[in-house]
């Protein structure tokens, strides 16, 4: 039986790629580089949409420079079904403070990723959350992000690559005027809206949009742009593997962090301090093919790894890196 990746031809491919490295690239300038008219490229991306492997392109934004650190929190739910389930997803989902939502299956059944200035702040919205799990909550734990590195949809490129987009901790707030908030929330979920249409929505000249989308991405706030795709229809396991250390030098992570920068089937590698140490997103084909991976990195880093627990994820609920509630 094929891949269902084998779906995709060699120029969908080339496409997705692209997208990847820049989704805010124009037909034009993708067509260049594939090999396609402009007409053709955007045909292409709108079948990938209407075949669900695009769901959208969102804006990743290093929401360290706007003064705020990220906390991921695990959940483990209990005397909970489906429908219920669903609902509370729903609820998370909706918090305006939470920028990325996942549900799987593992030790942790969801894991959300909460925006906050202080611990304080992070204390009364985690508070929030466990109020709305109410008595289906059964455990939990977070983490605080360090460093994290999102690192492509490998299994896109020809040849060995690595695009490193980089998420921060909490730094010395960049001051944004109203503009540049109307300008990130209107890319926040469609990161491909050309500027006529980004004024059309702010009522802001496209010249002014031109101008503040530049200093941006001069000033690292925007990191870059890129295609939501749905793993599943292309045939991949999504597993989130948590990793707890031992006392290990700085030299040491750096090691870890380079490996997992090139190494094929790690799409995204975080620096976490707390319950885990790293979070690494693996795509794989197989249950097999994650237990290589798992082996290859326990032979490698037989030394420093102490713990490890994974959750495959079925469903990625919500991903946005404009907070825009408590900016």
């Amino acid at each position: 039986m094929p891949k269902k990746s084998s779906l995709l031809d060699q120029k969908d491919r080339k496409i997705l790629s692209e997208l990847d490295k820049n989704a805010r690239q124009t037909d034009t300038q993708m067509g260049k580089k594939v090999g396609l008219s402009k007409q053709v490229v955007n045909y292409r991306i709108q079948k990938l949409i209407e075949r669900g492997i695009i769901s959208n392109f969102y804006t990743i934004i290093n929401t360290g420079l706007l003064g705020l650190n990220s906390y991921y929190l695990f959940l483990q739910l209990e005397k909970i079904n489906g429908t219920q389930e669903s609902e509370l997803m729903k609820k998370i989902n909706a918090l305006g403070y939470v920028g990325w939502l996942v549900s799987g299956t593992g030790r942790w059944d969801a894991v959300a990723l909460i925006y906050a200035g202080s611990p304080g702040e992070f204390d009364a919205l985690l508070t929030e959350i466990i109020t709305l799990c109410g008595d289906h909550l059964h455990e939990y734990q977070f983490t605080a992000l360090v460093h994290a590195e999102h690192l492509g949809y490998k299994f896109l490129a020809e040849k060995e690559i690595f695009l490193s987009v980089q998420q921060t901790e909490k730094k010395t707030p960049t001051i944004l005027e109203l503009t540049d908030k109307k300008i990130l929330a209107a890319l926040s979920q469609n990161s491909r809206r050309s500027l006529v249409e980004v004024s059309q929505i702010t009522k802001i000249p496209t010249h002014k949009i031109h101008y503040h989308l530049k200093k941006l991405i001069k000033l690292k706030l925007i990191e870059g742009f890129k295609p939501k795709i749905d793993l599943s229809v292309l045939g991949y396991q999504w597993h989130l593997l948590l990793l707890q250390f031992r006392s290990t030098t700085e030299k040491e992570k750096k090691e870890f962090f380079n490996f997992c920068r090139y190494y094929k089937k790690i799409y995204y590698a975080t620096h976490t301090v707390g319950q885990y140490n790293f979070m690494l997103d693996i795509h794989v084909h197989s249950m097999e093919e994650f237990k290589e991976v798992l082996l290859e990195l326990k032979s490698r880093f037989s030394g420093n790894i102490h713990l490890y627990e994974s959750i495959i994820i079925f469903k990625e609920h919500k991903i946005d890196y404009f907070p825009i509630k408590l900016l």
